[in-house]
C-alpha cells in the first residue's frame, strides 16, 4: 500500500509523466540512431573526435595535431557545440554540430573514435564491430575518486556501465592510472601506457613558443605580457555548492609579489559546472579565463598553479613550476567524492585558509618541492616523456591500415 500511495502521489505531482516522457524520448532517440547507423557503412580512413568541452582541446587536440604533422592519410571529423569557436580548428578538420542528423551519420561511419570522457557512450550510439573506440580521458594521476561508490550522479553511472563493453583501448600515463581504469569502469579493456598527448608540450615546447603564447593571451585580454601569472583553477562540487570558492585574491597576489617579486596577474579558470563567471573579477589584476579552451596552454604560461582537487595540477607538476593546493572544505570533501590519496602525500603545500596559502607561498622551498616531484612521479609509475602523441597516432595508423578491419 505504501508503494501504491507513493505512485499515486507522483502521478498527481506530474513526476510520473515527466519520467515516462524522458524514457520514451530516450528510447525513440536510440531507435532513430540505430536506423541512421544502418544506413551508412564504415569509412576505413575516418577518425572522429569529441571532447566533453566541445572545443579544440585536451588529448584529442594534440592527437589531431600529430596526425597533421605526420600527414596521415585520414578524414578527421570533430563534434562541436553551439558556441564552439570554429576559428581555432585547422582547416583540415571537418566540423559537425553535435547531436545533429549529420553528426550521427559521421559517427556511425567513422573507423576510429577518439574521446576524452564518456561522450560516445553517453549518446548510446550502436558501435559496429569494425569501429574502434580510444578513451584518452581528461585527468591523470588524479586526486578525485571516480568509482561506482564515489559518483553520485545516477545518470552518469548508468552510462558508465557501458564503458567496458564499448571501449577498445584506454590511454594511460602511469601505473596509478592503470589501476583507476581497472577498478572503475574498464576492468577488461586493453590499456596502452603511452602517456597523455596533451602533456607532450611540457617536454618539447620551445621557450620562444611559450613567450609568443603568453603574448597572444595577454594581447587577447588587454594585459601586460611583462607580468607574471598565477593560475587558479578549482574543480566543481557534485552538490553544485559555490561557497568554497572563497580565495582572497588580493592576499595571494601580495604573497606572490613578496616571494618572487614583480607584478602579477591571477588567472581564474573555473569548471564549466560551477557557474564560473560570477567569481573572478575582484580587482584589476584578476582575470576570468574560464572560457579559455586549452588548459595546457594556460599551464605553459603560468609561473604558479593553484587548485583544490582538480587533476590538472598533476599535469602541471611536469612543468616543475610551483604548485599549491587551496581546499577550504578539505575536512568534509571525503563525504562528497573522496580522494585517491591524501593531499599531503603530493608535492604541493596544502592550505585550508587563505592566510595559510599565503604563508606557503612566501616560504616556498623549490629544492624540497623538486625532490617531492621526483618521488611522486616514481610512486605513481609515471611514463610521460613527451612522445605520447606519436605513440597514439602510431596506433591509429595501424588501425586504419588493418586489412578488412581484421
Amino acid at each position: 500500500m505504501r508503494y501504491v500511495s507513493s505512485v499515486v502521489r507522483n502521478i498527481k505531482r506530474g513526476v510520473f509523466w515527466e519520467r515516462l516522457m524522458e524514457r520514451l524520448s530516450l528510447g525513440m532517440a536510440i531507435f532513430f540512431r540505430k536506423i541512421i547507423a544502418c544506413t551508412v557503412s564504415v569509412d576505413s580512413r575516418k577518425v572522429m573526435f569529441m571532447t566533453f568541452q566541445n572545443e579544440y582541446t585536451c588529448n584529442p587536440k594534440y592527437i589531431a595535431e600529430q596526425i597533421l604533422k605526420e600527414n596521415l592519410n585520414c578524414d578527421m571529423v570533430w563534434a562541436i557545440g553551439r558556441n564552439t569557436n570554429k576559428a581555432l580548428f585547422p582547416k583540415e578538420i571537418r566540423l559537425v554540430r553535435r547531436n545533429s542528423w549529420r553528426f550521427f551519420r559521421e559517427l556511425a561511419s567513422s573507423r576510429v573514435w577518439v574521446d576524452n570522457a564518456l561522450n560516445f557512450i553517453w549518446l548510446r550510439v550502436p558501435k559496429k564491430k569494425e569501429q574502434v573506440y580510444l578513451q584518452t580521458w581528461h585527468g591523470s594521476m588524479g586526486l578525485k575518486r571516480i568509482g561506482r561508490d564515489d559518483i553520485k550522479n545516477k545518470q552518469w553511472l548508468a552510462r558508465a556501465e557501458w564503458c567496458d563493453r564499448d571501449t577498445d583501448y584506454c590511454i594511460s600515463n602511469s601505473e596509478f592510472e592503470n589501476r583507476v581504469y581497472r577498478e572503475s569502469y574498464w576492468p577488461t579493456v586493453n590499456i596502452l601506457p603511452y602517456g597523455h598527448a596533451r602533456n607532450d608540450v611540457f617536454f618539447r615546447c620551445e621557450p620562444g613558443h611559450v613567450r609568443e603564447l603568453k603574448e597572444k593571451i595577454c594581447r587577447t585580454y588587454g594585459l601586460c605580457s611583462d607580468y607574471r601569472i598565477a593560475l587558479y583553477a578549482p574543480t566543481f562540487r557534485d552538490d553544485k555548492a559555490l561557497d568554497h570558492y572563497d580565495l582572497d585574491y588580493s592576499r595571494v597576489l601580495a604573497a606572490l609579489k613578496k616571494r618572487w617579486g614583480g607584478e602579477w596577474y591571477l588567472f581564474a579558470r573555473f569548471h564549466f559546472q560551477s557557474k564560473s563567471a560570477q567569481f573572478a573579477e575582484q580587482e584589476d589584476n584578476v582575470v576570468n579565463l574560464s572560457h579559455y579552451p586549452d588548459m595546457q596552454e594556460l599551464m605553459l604560461v603560468a609561473d604558479v598553479g593553484i587548485t583544490d582537487y582538480s587533476s590538472w595540477i598533476c599535469d602541471y607538476l611536469l612543468t616543475r613550476m610551483p604548485g599549491f593546493i587551496y581546499a577550504s572544505d578539505l575536512s568534509h570533501y571525503g563525504d562528497e567524492r573522496g580522494l585517491y590519496y591524501p593531499l599531503d602525500s603530493t608535492p604541493f603545500p596544502v592550505a585550508t585558509r587563505t592566510d595559510e596559502l599565503a604563508s606557503h607561498i612566501e616560504g616556498f622551498d623549490d629544492a624540497i618541492y623538486q625532490s617531492k616531484i621526483e618521488l611522486f612521479l616514481a610512486d605513481k609509475g609515471c611514463v610521460e616523456d613527451g612522445y605520447a602523441s606519436a605513440r597514439v597516432v602510431g596506433k591509429i595508423r595501424a588501425l586504419l591500415d588493418e586489412p578488412e578491419h581484421a
